[in-house]
C-alpha cells in the first residue's frame, strides 16, 4: 500500500501539493498520467491516502458500472453519518471509466498519454474541469488545474503541512535526544548511529499525525453541519436563525480552519450550503442572543 508520501508527491514542493490536497478535500477530479502505468497507479493510490477519513472504492473490482457508482452516489444523499467515497480508477480500466461514469465527483483516475485526451474530453462534457498531474521521471508536477480559481485559496491546507511536518520533526528530535543520551559513550558509533536512524519511524509518526489533523478537520466540519442544520429546522418555523461566524467557531472550538473553508468542505462533503446561514463579523443579533446558551 503506497502512502501519501511515497512516489514523488512531496516533490510537489508544499505549496503545489496544498492545491492538491484542496482539490481531494473538495471532492473535484484528479487525473494522474504518466509513461509507466505502475508508478502512476501507484501515486494513485497516494493520493487516495491523503484523505483517510473516506472509503476507497476502485473501478474494475469493488464496482464495475454505472448502475453501481449511481446507487453509492444516491446512498450518500441524505445520510450525514456514513462514509464518503473516493473513487480509483487504475490506468487499467481508466478508459472504461470515461464510457461507464458520468458523475465524477471524487474520483482519482490514472491513465497513461494515450487515453489522457479522451478522458478529458469526456470530463469536459460534464462540465467537469480536473486537476491534472503529470509523473515523469520520479517526479510530479500539476498540468492543468482546471478553474484555478477555485483552489487560489489554500491557506488551510497549507498551515496543516506545514504543521504535521514540524510536529513531526520535534517528535523525531526527542527521540533521538533520549537514544543519544542512552548510547553516548557506551556503544560504538556504528551501533549509535543504527540506534537513531528513524527513517521507517518518522514515517509512521507522519501519517499519524496527518490522520489526526485531517480527522480533527472532518469533524469540525460536521459539527458546524449540525447546528446549522438545527438553526435551518428554526427558519423552517419563522424563527430568525442567522449565526455570526465567530459564534459558529466559538460553538464548535476549532482553530484550524476559518468557518468559511468549513462550510466549503461541508458543501463537498454533504452537499450541504450554508452560505445564507452565516454572517461574517461580529454584533450579529441570533449571535448575540445565543451567546449565553454556549455558556456552561
Amino acid at each position: 500500500m503506497s502512502t501519501f508520501l511515497d512516489n514523488g508527491l512531496f516533490t510537489l514542493g508544499r505549496k503545489q501539493l496544498a492545491i492538491v490536497l484542496r482539490t481531494i478535500l473538495d471532492r473535484h477530479p484528479i487525473i494522474i498520467y504518466g509513461e509507466l502505468s505502475e508508478s502512476v497507479d501507484s501515486v494513485a493510490e497516494s493520493l487516495v491516502q491523503l484523505v483517510p477519513h473516506r472509503r476507497e472504492m476502485v473501478f474494475g473490482s469493488d464496482f464495475v458500472s454505472y448502475s453501481e457508482h449511481e446507487q453509492m452516489v444516491h446512498h450518500e444523499k441524505g445520510d450525514y453519518n456514513g462514509e464518503r467515497m473516493i473513487y480509483r480508477a487504475p490506468s487499467s480500466s481508466a478508459q472504461l471509466v470515461s464510457n461507464q461514469i458520468t458523475d465524477y465527483k471524487g474520483w482519482v483516475i490514472a491513465t497513461d498519454q494515450v487515453h489522457l485526451e479522451d478522458i478529458k474530453q469526456t470530463l469536459a462534457k460534464s462540465s467537469v474541469l480536473p486537476l491534472t498531474l503529470r509523473f515523469s521521471e520520479g517526479k510530479l508536477k500539476i498540468e492543468s488545474n482546471g478553474d484555478s480559481s477555485t483552489f487560489s485559496e489554500t491557506n488551510f491546507e497549507h498551515k496543516l503541512l506545514e504543521k504535521v511536518t514540524s510536529e513531526t520533526r520535534t517528535k523525531i528530535e526527542r527521540i533521538t535526544r533520549i537514544l543519544k543520551r542512552a548510547a553516548q559513550g557506551k556503544v560504538s558509533e556504528r551501533l549509535e548511529k543504527s540506534l537513531v536512524d528513524l527513517n521507517q519511524e518518522e514515517e509512521r509518526i507522519r501519517q499519524s499525525l496527518y490522520r489526526e489533523h485531517i480527522q480533527a478537520f472532518v469533524e469540525a466540519a460536521w459539527r458546524v453541519m449540525i447546528i446549522l442544520l438545527r438553526l435551518r429546522l428554526l427558519q423552517g418555523v419563522g424563527v430568525k436563525s442567522v449565526i455570526s461566524d465567530k459564534m459558529l467557531q466559538q460553538a464548535v472550538d476549532y482553530k484550524g480552519a476559518t468557518i468559511n473553508r468549513l462550510m466549503e468542505f461541508i458543501i463537498a462533503e454533504w452537499g450541504e450550503d450554508f452560505q445564507t446561514s452565516v454572517q461574517d463579523g461580529t454584533g450579529q443579533a441570533f449571535g448575540d442572543r445565543l451567546e449565553g446558551f454556549w455558556t456552561i
